[in-house]
């Protein structure tokens, strides 16, 4: 596995691709009372929206954030893992170690002012038996994902490695733990039992 990925390949992570309208109407025909979907707006899309499910009943849009890979780690690595972008920019040598004194901003996973309600990682996957292309994909709720990856980075990072994309003066860092790992971890906020009563 490469220590670097270029800019290019990370720039899917929110673009477009072939299949992504049927992820959106999959997103439509599930989410309760949903009544359509818009491409959010360029500031909106700074602050964690690709795109918005309205709702009827006067019921709050729920914000998409579209995170794309160019290939399946599955095929191509044998592993099973999504990206959580550690830091959103590195200003410091591009080698490891990467320390947090070049740390300027956070990655979008452990981003606690971004505007997202669902988070939508996607992989190309094999074509059928006919020869149509497919597409994994993997719908989480963006806050818990965010408490999740805030709390568990750092060691995600030292098991699994923080890999940089490089930009125009910085780089963006990210490590790819196993989604099974990640899952597990974000159970750690969504079911359990309260032995008492904060104060």
């Amino acid at each position: 596995m490469p220590d670097f990925h270029d800019f290019a390949e990370r720039l899917q992570f929110s673009e477009g691709v072939d299949l992504m309208q049927g992820i959106l109407d999959h997103c439509l025909r599930h989410i309760p009372a949903a009544s359509g979907v818009r491409k959010a707006k360029t500031n909106e899309d700074r602050h964690g929206t690709d795109y918005w499910i309205d709702r009827r009943h006067s019921l709050p849009p729920i914000s998409i954030d579209l995170k794309n890979r160019g290939f399946c780690p599955i095929e191509k690595f044998g592993t099973d893992d999504a990206c959580i972008e550690t830091t959103s920019v590195y200003l410091g040598p591009r080698v490891k170690p990467f320390t947090d004194n070049y740390r300027d901003k956070p990655g979008w996973t452990i981003d606690e002012k971004k505007r997202t309600d669902l988070i939508v990682y996607t992989w190309p996957h094999s074509a059928d038996l006919f020869g149509a292309p497919r597409m994994r994909y993997w719908i989480l709720f963006f806050p818990f994902l965010c408490a999740a990856a805030t709390k568990h980075w750092r060691d995600w990072s030292r098991l699994y490695g923080e890999r940089p994309a490089l930009n125009d003066g910085y780089v963006t860092l990210s490590t790819y733990p196993p989604r099974d790992v990640i899952a597990r971890s974000i159970r750690e906020f969504t079911s359990g039992t309260i032995t008492e009563a904060p104060f």
